[in-house]
């Protein structure tokens, strides 16, 4: 699974406006809505609001990753914003947030978002991507670091 099939130009927020981990959903969710994958976002932002209020989707070093199921998708879906001040999530490790890749799953498909964010996981555990990602300022930026990630990566792969 690739990163960039499923974070396009569209699907990247930057910079996000939201201040807090609400408005953040919201916002996602919303361009979701704008870019015409999604129908409504009132009931997915419900859901997504009540498992952060029992869990938060904070994994530490500034990233959360806010998830759901939806009837309007049929694929994973995903949205990348990315906050300059950073957004508080709760973190584990009290860092704010300033990436917050959100995905929507199929109902009879929740499972393919473990497989997308532990791949993101893995990019964002490379120091230089991180610090790229922190620093970029248009989303081609963001998407020419997610490729250039991957084509590593894949050279690598190929040695072991």
């Amino acid at each position: 699974m690739n990163l960039q099939d499923k974070l396009i130009e569209d699907n990247i927020l930057l910079p996000i406006k939201a201040e807090n981990r609400k408005d953040a959903v919201k916002e996602l969710l919303s361009q979701l809505q704008a870019i015409g994958i999604l129908a409504a976002t009132s009931e997915l932002f419900s859901t997504i609001n009540d498992k952060e209020n029992i869990f938060t989707s904070a994994a530490g070093r500034g990233i959360a990753y806010p998830h759901s199921t939806s009837k309007e998708v049929d694929k994973l879906v995903c949205i990348l914003g990315i906050s300059e001040t950073g957004i508080n999530f709760d973190s584990p490790d009290g860092q704010l947030c300033h990436l917050i890749l959100l995905t929507l799953s199929p109902e009879d498909d929740p499972s393919e978002h473990r497989k997308f964010i532990t791949r993101f996981r893995i990019m964002f555990d490379d120091p230089e991507t991180r610090s790229s990602l922190f620093v970029a300022n248009q989303s081609r930026q963001v998407i020419e670091i997610i490729q250039k990630w991957e084509e590593r990566e894949s050279n690598n792969d190929g040695l072991e």
